[in-house]
């Protein structure tokens, strides 16, 4: 897209300037957002000739979410702080004199550009304002930039194309797709804080380590490269800062957070190893409101759209999910889980009542029997398992041994 704009030269004795820092703040997780602190001062201005931004480079905002629920100044400054930062200029020149609001825009096109992983997060903006109107100065802190740059962008790619070289997802539906991303970031990631560039995308492609936001990102850009809606979320997971993904799914929002999804284990001695498959959770694959809500809280910068559908979730799409207590169907579970060698068996129920009847009736009877097929199955004198029972995501996992 090409945008042309006279330069334009303002007069003036005396402005107000209003100047604000970006921080990025890290919690224990070490997930982060943008927050703004303030700090008015008074600048001295004699003509001042600024140039402004022309073109964005191969970029179809209207499907970016965060761009689309700005008025149409609002996008303006977006397009000029985009710009600016594809460029790599190091003072942009932008149309809104609200510096709180330029940097809220700037936060919002990291959120929707995951791949922009040469910026820090900061930023100083400077107002001036006159009758006239006027503008902001807006200089965000780049930790990247020439050679260096251009290097970890052909890492990111390496990895990305890595990841998709022998995915075709014209064959394949969109929770396909969103779940393939999913499960390969679980299995290359490893969740570690206080890694170099952890808050973006080349911490976890490239260096196999991050935080949330380096998952949520990650899991946005390569979904991104298979053709499926997905953007960026913050908010607070048990009270600290966190970061996850809103996606669109055969034309219905759900949320993802891959991070959830890879749990860190703890070993009780005595216990039997877990396995990389069985510590996948997919509870947070394609969940509602409902689900996400338990644990979750969204900041309130910008409305999401509902999540209230059930079609992509992960339990319903595998026949693990339960409206109420249904023994028959539970045996056949359990004993196809056996007939097959899953190492797992869950069940997973829709509300907390059906859960606490079901969870006394598994433990207690369902998981007896199931194990002693298990032990006729395989001619075994004992059989070894062991299950979790989790109230808040309302789910019974059973953990099996073979031989």
């Amino acid at each position: 897209m090409r945008k042309r704009e006279k330069n334009v030269q303002k007069k003036a004795a005396v402005m107000t300037s209003f100047v604000l820092l970006a921080v990025v703040l890290s919690a224990a997780e070490g997930c982060g957002k943008i927050e703004m602190a303030s700090e008015e001062m008074a600048v001295s201005l004699e003509e001042k000739e600024v140039s402004v931004p022309v073109e964005i480079r191969g970029v179809e905002l209207e499907v970016k979410y965060y761009f689309s629920k700005l008025d149409k100044k609002e996008k303006d400054c977006y397009k000029e702080i985009l710009e600016g930062i594809q460029s790599g200029k190091e003072e942009i020149r932008v149309s809104l004199t609200d510096a709180k609001k330029v940097n809220e825009i700037f936060g919002l096109v990291l959120n929707d550009f995951p791949d922009i992983f040469w910026c820090s997060g900061q930023a100083q903006t400077t107002s001036y304002k006159n009758g006239e109107g006027g503008y902001s100065l807006f200089a965000p802190v780049y930790t990247y930039k020439g050679q260096e740059k251009e290097a970890m962008e052909q890492e990111i790619q390496r990895e990305a194309e890595a990841c998709i070289a022998n995915y075709r997802p014209e064959q394949d539906s969109e929770y396909e797709r969103i779940k393939y991303v999913y499960e390969y970031l679980i299995r290359s990631v490893d969740y570690e804080t206080g890694v170099k560039d952890s808050q973006n995308i080349y911490s976890a492609l490239v260096g196999k380590r991050s935080v949330c936001a380096g998952y949520a990102r990650a899991t946005q850009y390569l979904l991104e490269k298979l053709g499926v809606f997905c953007t960026y979320v913050t908010g607070k997971s048990e009270g600290q800062p966190h970061a996850w993904n809103l996606v669109q799914c055969d034309g219905k929002y759900y949320y993802v957070d891959t991070t959830w999804g890879d749990p860190v284990f703890r070993q009780d001695e005595g216990m039997p190893e877990i396995s990389e498959e069985q510590k996948i959770q997919y509870d947070y694959l394609c969940c509602s409101d409902e689900e996400l809500f338990r644990t979750h809280s969204l900041d309130d910068n910008v409305e999401m759209p509902a999540c209230v559908s059930l079609d992509a979730n992960y339990y319903v799409k595998a026949g693990k999910y339960y409206q109420r207590y249904d023994q028959e169907r539970i045996k056949r579970q359990l004993n196809q889980d056996i007939a097959e060698g899953n190492v797992t068996s869950v069940f997973k129920f829709s509300d907390k009542k059906s859960y606490e009847e079901a969870r006394k009736k598994i433990v207690g009877e369902d998981i007896k029997e199931a194990a002693g097929n298990l032990a006729k199955r395989y001619g075994l004198t004992s059989v070894r398992y062991s299950y979790q029972e989790d109230p808040r995501l309302y789910k019974v996992t059973v953990y099996w041994q073979y031989g």
